[in-house]
């Protein structure tokens, strides 16, 4: 049989079906019910019928064995490539039949245009994940810093290795989704871990939990992956790609599994096992792109990856937008009443979210850019994400931080318009004018916590018995201010880092809140340099051909990001 004649044989035809991109999302014909498709144990992901034996036939040699002129024994169509050389119009018979076997061993997968709703109802439990503990967890210290930065790798990178799955091979059938069910269950886990997940204390039962949940998310991968493999078993060019990332999925779920010894209660504090989930991430991640990059069957080409980042990136923006929300929200249970300079800060903070979104979609090429270069672009989405998050985690805190400026301000006022008129005459006096000034300030806004009303009247009993403007009467001053200051930030949600040794000094707990300011600052800054530079970096990779405007535009941006990073230095 000739390489024509059998690539349009009955068996072969169907994988010459061109590629066939569905919308999960397009109307569909109106059929009757009895007519409409039935779940499926088990759907193929192919475009055509799964060929169900191996093609034993060898590839017919373009040169033909036969006596006769050299002309009559070639192929016409080689014999013209050969009698002018120069030609470029005339075309390889060689590299044409290479080409078709490659076709005729590369199977056809469906490929979806648009996010499925089965990928949506995933991202939720991604939102959720994040939301819950960005609720549990407050960024008040380096430490606290590094975990929400840990567990964010953690889940970003389970979301992409499933989303590298889907957008290739999602189907529905009852065992796709038991696979989904147990992702989702993956998720849950996450879930409960999230609140006990903290990288300068390693408690064994979570960290060994969560070991065990990456392992069991990466044997459902394998396990999936494995389904596909079975669907292009007798295509001789796909069994190797497929098979090899099974093993990538295996070995890593294997990696997480040793990871759960490695956690124990005398190496909860300075624990280093937690390294290998992130270089095991970064390594399976960085597998799956090189074996896709390779082989055509694994390719990324006509599928929605490009608009499941933009999304991820649209619900980051989101949670944003719901800090910002809830910082409003917490200010106006206290108090009602907005200045100037809070509403421009909260005009500001949308601003920023809306100009990011503005920026990252209007520079979005939406078209099919290149296979390695798609992957790459989605692979600095990890960092691109990361920075992102805390810069709109930063926005939201900057919001309740205006506010409590504004307070104090305020407050100051009022124990200085005490003494405006006529300054106290002596300890009893100056005791009973900040005793008036000190209610007043808690009827409007009442101490979180009842030590706070106990060092408030301590003070104030010191100043009333302490020699008048003495030392000592000075530092009690100074103590009850801080106690007041300190309840304010209380009452908004400000809280010191924790602390195993219990601070009672006002002073301190006021120290320790300035410093949490400098924290937010500049995280904020930094955040918002990295997240300009990488916009860049990833327009560049999104947009081959660079018109002039475009590379200004990359300028102007990286001179920004530079002095964003230069003010973050100011808080030192």
């Amino acid at each position: 049989m000739s390489s024509k004649e059998r690539h349009f044989s009955t068996s072969s035809a169907s994988s010459l079906v061109p590629l066939k991109v569905y919308s999960d999302r397009l109307p569909m014909p109106q059929e009757d019910e009895e007519s409409q498709p039935k779940l499926k144990l088990f759907e193929s992901p192919l475009a055509h019928d799964r060929r169900r034996n191996p093609v034993t036939s060898p590839i017919p040699s373009p040169i033909r064995e036969i006596s006769g002129p050299i002309e009559t024994a070639r192929k016409p169509s080689y014999s013209g490539f050969i009698a002018d050389p120069k030609d470029e119009k005339k075309v390889d018979q060689f590299a044409v039949d290479d080409a078709e076997e490659e076709m005729f061993e590369t199977p056809e997968f469906r490929r979806y245009k648009e996010t499925t709703n089965v990928e949506l109802f995933y991202d939720l439990f991604f939102v959720a994940n994040l939301t819950t503990f960005n609720d549990v967890h407050e960024v008040n210290e380096v430490d606290a810093l590094k975990s929400y930065a840990g567990f964010f790798c953690i889940l970003w990178f389970l979301w992409l290795q499933v989303s590298l799955f889907d957008v290739r091979f999602v189907t529905d059938s009852v065992l796709e989704r038991i696979g989904k069910t147990l992702q989702f269950g993956v998720m849950i886990g996450l879930a409960t871990i999230g609140p006990d997940f903290n990288l300068s204390d390693q408690k064994a039962g979570p960290f060994r939990s969560l070991a065990i949940i990456l392992m069991f998310s990466r044997l459902i991968l394998s396990l999936q992956y494995s389904a596909i493999l079975y669907h292009v078993w007798y295509y001789k060019d796909s069994k190797t790609p497929l098979f090899l990332v099974v093993v990538v999925n295996f070995v890593a779920a294997l990696v997480y599994f040793t990871t759960f010894f490695g956690f124990t209660n005398e190496t909860s504090k300075a624990g280093k096992v937690i390294i290998v989930w992130y270089i095991t991430a970064v390594l399976e991640t960085a597998a799956n792109i090189v074996i896709s990059s390779k082989w055509k069957v694994l390719s990324f080409g006509g599928s929605h990856l490009v608009q499941r980042m933009t999304l991820l990136t649209l619900i980051i923006l989101g949670e944003g937008i719901i800090g910002v929300s809830k910082s409003i929200a917490d200010i106006t249970k206290i108090e009602d009443t907005y200045k100037a300079s809070l509403i421009l800060t909260i005009i500001s903070a949308v601003g920023i979210i809306y100009f990011i979104y503005m920026l990252y979609f209007d520079w979005l090429n939406r078209s099919y850019f290149g296979s390695i270069r798609q992957q790459i672009w989605a692979f600095l989405h990890f960092p691109f994400h990361l920075a992102l998050v805390f810069l709109v985690e930063g926005i939201s805190q900057f919001i309740r931080w205006r506010k409590v400026v504004e307070v104090i301000r305020e407050v100051s006022r009022q124990y200085i318009n005490q003494f405006n008129r006529a300054p106290a005459t002596n300890s009893l006096d100056l005791e009973t004018r900040l005793a008036k000034v000190t209610q007043t300030i808690f009827d409007k806004f009442p101490p979180a916590y009842t030590h706070t009303i106990s060092t408030t009247q301590k003070a104030l009993s010191s100043i009333g018995s302490a020699a008048f403007n003495s030392t000592e009467q000075l530092g009690n001053v100074t103590t009850l201010f801080s106690a007041v200051q300190d309840s304010l930030f209380d009452n908004f949600g400000i809280d010191p880092p924790e602390s195993k040794i219990a601070v009672t000094d006002p002073n301190e707990e006021w120290n320790e809140n300035i410093q949490v300011l400098a924290l937010v600052y500049t995280y904020f800054f930094v955040a918002s340099g990295i997240t300009l530079i990488l916009m860049n970096i990833l327009n560049a990779l999104n947009r081959p051909n660079m018109t002039r405007p475009d590379k200004s535009r990359i300028a102007i941006n990286f001179v920004l990001s530079i002095a964003f990073l230069g003010l973050a230095t100011i808080s030192t």
